[in-house]
């Protein structure tokens, strides 16, 4: 009888162990199926950022950074410089992410130069953190169902207002950021699970990985805990020295570069949030309360979604509106339920804190943020928004969140992933058409220009990026005047609309002179002259009359824009060449001086300058300009260029080749490589024309190079 007990017992271990480790292959085939899920929604949501081109801030870290293109040899020299430098504003330090660039381009080369590899990376760099946080939340929701993280990161990944961060490459930060955050989360719970220190001090690497990739990963200091806390046993002692160590691994990752970094000046522009000029904190309160309503109607319907909002997208308002109230009374609602469930360690408490520790920072309740809202800002707590909607679902169909020993119920769980499905069908539509609108900078400023028209910024961009297209064309041998007579009009349009926002917009101001005078009013001066030549007068007298016009428009709003900022260079030079291309010099001398007080050693204003002087029969103050210029510059070709245009019109051929001769030994210039190709066909010397053949078509090359590449604003 003994014998058949212990036999019985025997069989039901086997038994037991069998449908353990049977369950355990289940699971792990699971975890597997869900895994090749998640890559391939990331793939088909996300794939066609990879053919997208440079947009928005991007040249900050790839494109026209010095010490990207040096490869590994730039990387001393990334850790040692901040981030940004743009206007006269120096700010920012974010290693990490020029870093992985400065990586990108040693192993591409010129990658630099080519988008498609790096917005592939960030693709890919999306996927790591999506895996990462799939195993993070497996691990921390083990005592769950398994549907429950993998249907919530489901949600995360597909969600729209992602498509800033992937598609847009200065939004690396937050993609580092994040795999960093949650690599160093892993870590914690593994010295929580396992008590072996070199977890935690990987963990806290890892911290400091996140915050050299940006400093808004400072709000993690309160996640860590929270996940602690919530998620394993560790005592409270433990997890206040923790926190201590955070917090000491924060001060030195975000304060111990700056006893070695250069000087930092980033101030915050009304344009970028009005609320910097708001003395009464009631009314940045308010105000806060109204963009956190905004956030939680971005993460429910993402329609519209906007490149950059700033002045005066989002209105100041104060407690009489009643949707600061609507947001007030929801926000405080949460946060009363999460503290009531916090002692016993409810799930709903957790996505609620987590919501709010992520939100917070970009709520402009302690500090106004650059562009007062922004769709990237609700990377991090779209992760709650996810994890709270699944949450709700399985509430609604009574799925049981927590793992039980019983039979999950299949039918409910197939109600739950087919209403997932549903939503997922116009996240996919949005986040792939959204991806498609970041392919240009003229294709997303166009797209979000019609719900933008309060943005200052985002008038004056759309507006210079129009501008910058009709250059393109007008550089064509073709004239396309009339073709790009719209562009034109639009630009017009949103120039006008910014300095109707705000008159003080000085560069707005500057823009439209450069339009009238540089584009409408040297085309007329052109068809004048054409006119002129043919003999036709009667239209060259109404083409002069229009340029005239269109000049005295230019030099009424480049006044305006030096009334405004009266150390604005950019408008003198403007004004300057306005004048000159109506041929009164007295005046663009005047100007271009001007400019030269800024800066003296700019080059290229003061062969414009040395050119009118010559125009103006001033031939000594031209010469000395460009000898002045070889002694700023010796590697500029202008001075010999311009003294060999000018022997060519005295007729001194001799001397203008000479000239043209040692501008090519400087530099490039198709114009001179041509004159002397054809003088010394001529003269019968082949092999030299055939050399300077070949340096006009470098020239040529080089030229359309420039061409293709973003201009830069007026």
């Amino acid at each position: 009888m003994g014998k058949k007990k212990l036999k019985k017992k025997r069989s039901a271990k086997r038994s037991s162990k069998a449908t353990v480790l049977e369950k355990r292959r289940f699971q792990l085939s699971l975890d597997a199926w869900f895994k090749i899920i998640l890559m391939a929604v990331t793939l088909l949501f996300f794939y066609n950022c990879s053919f997208n081109n440079f947009s928005m801030d991007d040249y900050h870290v790839n494109i026209t950074n010095p010490q990207t293109a040096k490869g590994f040899a730039g990387i001393p020299e990334i850790f040692t410089t901040l981030y940004a430098n743009e206007s006269g504003m120096s700010y920012g330090y974010r290693p990490m992410v020029r870093a992985s660039f400065a990586l990108e381009y040693q192993f591409t080369r010129n990658s630099a130069y080519n988008p498609y590899i790096s917005h592939l990376i960030n693709v890919l760099l999306y996927m790591l953190g999506i895996f990462i946080l799939y195993k993070v939340l497996r691990r921390l929701l083990r005592d769950y169902s398994p549907w429950f993280p993998f249907l919530a990161t489901l949600l995360f990944l597909a969600h729209p207002l992602h498509t800033e961060v992937v598609a847009s490459l200065k939004n690396r930060d937050i993609l580092l950021s994040f795999i960093f955050s949650f690599l160093a989360i892993r870590e914690f719970v593994r010295w929580a699970d396992f008590k072996k220190p070199k977890y935690l001090w990987l963990g806290m690497l890892y911290f400091a990985f996140a915050l050299l990739s940006k400093e808004t990963a400072i709000a993690q200091l309160a996640v860590f805990p929270l996940v602690l806390y919530f998620f394993t046993d560790l005592p409270l002692k433990k997890l206040g020295r923790f926190s201590l160590i955070a917090f000491a691994i924060a001060i030195l990752a975000t304060l111990g570069p700056w006893l070695f970094l250069p000087a930092f000046s980033r101030s915050m522009r009304f344009l970028e949030n009005p609320l910097i000029a708001e003395p009464n904190y009631f009314l940045h309160l308010s105000t806060a309360f109204y963009i956190l309503g905004w956030y939680l109607k971005l993460l429910l319907i993402p329609y519209p979604m906007s490149f950059y909002y700033g002045y005066d997208t989002i209105p100041i308002v104060n407690w009489a509106n009643p949707w600061v109230w609507a947001s007030f009374i929801f926000y405080l609602g949460i946060v009363f339920v999460a503290l009531k469930k916090l002692k016993k360690k409810r799930l709903i408490s957790f996505i609620i804190l987590y919501f709010i520790i992520t939100i917070s920072p970009f709520a402009n309740i302690v500090k106004p943020v650059p562009g007062i809202v922004a769709d990237r800002f609700m990377f991090f707590p779209s992760l709650a928004f996810a994890m709270a909607l699944i949450y709700l679902l399985f509430l609604l169909f009574g799925i049981k969140i927590r793992q039980t020993e019983e039979k999950p119920a299949v039918k409910k769980l197939i109600l739950a992933c087919l209403f997932v499905f549903i939503i997922l069908l116009p996240y996919g539509k949005i986040t792939h058409y959204r991806n498609h609108v970041w392919r240009t900078h003229y294709s997303l400023y166009r797209e979000d220009i019609n719900h933008l028209r309060n943005s200052v910024k985002a008038n004056d961009l759309f507006a210079t990026e129009c501008v910058t297209r009709v250059n393109r064309e007008l550089a064509k041998p073709v004239d396309p005047y009339k073709f790009v007579k719209s562009l034109l009009d639009t630009a017009m349009e949103h120039y006008q609309l910014a300095v109707k926002l705000d008159p003080d917009h000085y560069s707005s101001w500057n823009n439209m002179g450069a339009i009238y005078s540089k584009i409408h009013g040297n085309q007329a001066l052109i068809r004048y002259r054409s006119y002129a030549r043919r003999g036709n007068m009667e239209k060259a007298k109404l083409e002069r009359k229009n340029a005239r016009r269109y000049f005295g428009l230019a030099i009424r709003d480049f006044k305006k824009a030096i009334a405004i900022k009266p150390d604005f260079s950019s408008a003198y030079y403007n004004l300057a060449y306005a004048w000159d291309l109506q041929n009164v010099y007295d005046s663009a001398i005047r100007y271009y001086k001007r400019v030269l007080q800024f800066d003296t050693t700019d080059v290229q204003v003061r062969s414009r300058l040395a050119n009118t002087y010559f125009r103006n029969n001033q031939p000594d103050s031209a010469r000395y300009e460009n000898l002045l210029i070889t002694q700023i510059d010796p590697s500029s070709n202008f001075p010999y260029i311009n003294m060999g245009n000018y022997y060519y019109m005295y007729g001194d051929t001799l001397n203008a080749i000479k000239q043209y001769e040692k501008a090519l030994e400087v530099g490039s210039n198709r114009a001179a490589a041509n004159m002397l190709s054809n003088y010394y066909r001529k003269k019968g010397n082949n092999k030299l024309a055939d050399y300077y053949q070949r340096k006009m078509y470098e020239a040529e090359k080089m030229e359309r190079s420039k061409t293709r590449k973003n201009a830069k604003p007026y």
